[in-house]
């Protein structure tokens, strides 16, 4: 009996981001090196052969699961700083909300579980990705912060890595707090933030 799953010809026609979005949500839930490029093809409805027609291997998928997932997320902060006003403390809720909206990135599994199965070119590829779309943007509203005189002078780095640590520890911290939703624990670590930055009028 004939296999009536996609040929690769007909996937290439629009099924690249059906690969991607069914990829990034394995990577997620299951990490990278517990998937397999054929169970991303079963997930997907296509053949192996179709999914290695537009990703060599997995390294390759995976790496572009998360540049689109990065990217996404440039977008998304961009688009909610530019819609508030130039208030850190309105722009890190909306910035927030914005990654409450989204699936969880998991940074430290990233960095610590599966990049090390990358090689090296593609490990320095994921890291500036996610610095320059997630890392650097929110720096910048801190240094912007600090130029209007509205924080105290402290690293934006150490600002932004502790700001998105906040955010990356939602999970855990949300099954220690009974009954509070992420918005309300997320509020008052940017208020604890807020208090000890802002500069007394």
């Amino acid at each position: 009996m004939p296999d009536d799953r996609n040929s690769p010809k007909q996937v290439s026609s629009g099924g690249r981001e059906r690969i991607l979005e069914q990829a990034e949500e394995l990577f997620r839930s299951r990490g990278y090196n517990t998937v397999t490029m054929r169970e991303i093809a079963d997930a997907v409805g296509i053949r192996q052969a179709s999914l290695y027609y537009h990703f060599p291997s997995k390294e390759q998928l995976f790496v572009s699961v998360n540049e689109r997932m990065f990217e996404r997320h440039r977008l998304g902060i961009e688009q909610v700083i530019g819609k508030n006003e130039e208030n850190l403390r309105s722009q890190l809720h909306a910035i927030a909300r914005w990654f409450l909206s989204q699936p969880p990135i998991h940074f430290l599994s990233m960095v610590h579980t599966d990049m090390p199965l990358l090689d090296a070119e593609n490990t320095a590829r994921l890291t500036a990705c996610s610095s320059n779309c997630i890392f650097e943007p929110i720096c910048q509203i801190f240094t912007q912060a600090q130029q209007r005189g509205e924080i105290r002078q402290v690293r934006p780095q150490l600002l932004a890595g502790f700001f998105l640590s906040v955010i990356e520890s939602l999970p855990l911290a949300s099954t220690f707090v009974d009954d509070v939703p992420k918005e309300a624990i997320v509020n008052e670590m940017i208020l604890v933030l807020w208090e000890g930055l802002r500069i007394e009028s």
